[in-house]
């Protein structure tokens, strides 16, 4: 479960559960290891090295748990958001005036 410390802040993901997410895109949705997941002046992180960086808690893994965590967080309000609008759109005309 992630943990949560103020409502303005992002849940962070436990590092088990950054590194399950980054093996899910390896293995579930077959993203290219050697893809580039970030760049920057100082270097380059691949796919392939994701989870070291979070394994061994560097600058750049810290920074890299707050994006999946915040990845996750917008993945989720979009989904939910998604269903929303279907749960409106299944209603009968009728109803949905009451509902608006």
């Amino acid at each position: 479960m992630p943990e949560h410390t103020d409502a303005n802040e992002i849940p962070l993901l436990s590092k088990a559960e950054a590194i399950g997410e980054v093996r899910r895109w390896l293995e579930v949705e077959r993203v290219d290891p050697e893809g580039i997941f970030a760049a920057s002046a100082e270097g380059t992180i691949r796919y392939k090295d994701l989870i070291d960086h979070i394994e061994r808690e560097t600058p750049d893994g810290t920074l890299l748990l707050f994006a999946i965590s915040r990845g996750r967080l917008i993945t989720q309000d979009r989904q939910q958001g998604l269903r929303g609008h279907l749960d409106i759109l299944s209603q009968p005309p009728s109803d949905r005036s009451a509902s608006s």
